[in-house]
């Protein structure tokens, strides 16, 4: 991995947060869920290398939210 860590997302709880690591690196994306220290408590940051932040936003927000 090469490049800056930037924020993709933020999500209010960390299992969702998590799955969408997971969706990130099955398209071959290194991404992580990480508490932000001077965050809001309790936002988790999905991070991604700065090169794939669009490609990672793209993949977010193709999922359907819950009840779509």
């Amino acid at each position: 991995m090469s490049g800056k860590l930037v924020t993709a997302v933020i999500y209010d709880n960390r299992p969702e947060a998590e799955v969408c690591v997971s969706m990130l690196e099955a398209y071959g994306i290194y991404a992580l869920a990480a508490h932000i220290p001077d965050s809001r408590l309790g936002l988790i940051h999905v991070q991604v290398v700065d090169s794939d932040v669009e490609a990672a936003k793209g993949l977010i927000g193709s999922v359907p939210e819950e009840g779509d």
